[in-house]
């Protein structure tokens, strides 16, 4: 007596609609599609870089998927595919890992900062990018110093490009303590230190401020001006720290012997001449 063969289940007609359908369709669905047409797709002939990419926005792609797609070499030398599995929320750990070290800085960067990409991964690229920062020019130094994480301004702070640190001045991961190391910097460039002293957000900053004071590299004019803005109590511990340029500390004695000075914690006027 003759078995019944079995046949194996058709596919799910997402999946068939996935394959067979033209490139306007998979142009126009690919984005939003179902993980099972966007499996079919990756089976359809007319699939091509183009259209890869949309698929690779997609976040219903499943892990099976993007490990299919980072195993073709031949699409995996596309650069743009290439960044595109990499911050995929759902790349496999280990495709991710293997990724990292073929893609280039920009897009180190973009892994580093992406919250959907697991930490591990995150964590390899930012190490990565941190000892590739002295081998990039200088342009490319400053686009990375206006959106580094935090680590990486940790490795842009000793910079001597006064372009690099306006671009660190900009960054919203900067903090206080980073801005009070450019100011306390003796190789810091004093073009900086006048742009820091004037910046609308660490130009404020008390400890900013009195480090700059204290730094013989901040320009003479823009460390008077400052003296301006203090209170009577930190012109006086300006007066009596000889960390401070001489000049400086002859400008807070004239200010705090000025009519103009007021009380124990006032401020002088910004408008008194020193």
């Amino acid at each position: 007596m003759g078995g019944v063969t079995s046949t194996p289940n058709p596919p799910p007609a997402d999946r068939a609609l996935g394959r067979d359908a033209s490139r306007e369709d998979l142009r126009r669905r690919l984005a939003s599609a179902s993980a099972e047409y966007l499996a079919g797709a990756l089976e359809n002939p007319d699939l091509t870089p183009r259209e890869l990419l949309l698929l690779l926005r997609n976040r219903q792609a499943q892990p099976e998927a993007l490990r299919r797609v980072a195993g073709d070499r031949e699409w995996m030398r596309n650069q743009e595919i290439r960044r595109a599995v990499a911050l995929h929320p759902r790349t496999p750990l280990v495709v991710a890992r293997n990724l990292v070290p073929q893609l280039y800085w920009k897009e180190l960067a973009e892994v580093v900062l992406s919250p959907q990409v697991n930490p591990v991964v995150r964590r390899q690229a930012e190490t990565r990018l941190i000892a590739q920062v002295e081998e990039l020019a200088e342009g490319q130094r400053v686009a990375l110093a206006r959106r580094a994480s935090r680590a990486i301004i940790g490795a842009l702070l000793d910079s001597d490009s006064r372009r690099e640190l306006l671009g660190l001045f900009g960054n919203p991961r900067m903090i206080e303590s980073d801005a009070v190391r450019i100011a306390s910097r003796g190789s810091a460039p004093p073009e900086a230190l006048a742009l820091l002293a004037d910046h609308e957000r660490w130009g404020r900053r008390r400890q900013v401020r009195l480090a700059l004071l204290a730094n013989p590299r901040t320009p003479v004019p823009t460390a008077l001006r400052m003296l301006r803005g203090f209170s009577v109590q930190d012109l006086r511990r300006v007066l009596h720290d000889e960390a401070v340029p001489r000049i400086v500390r002859v400008g807070a004695e004239r200010l705090l012997k000025s009519p103009n000075s007021s009380g124990r914690s006032g401020s002088v006027s910004r408008h008194q001449d020193v």
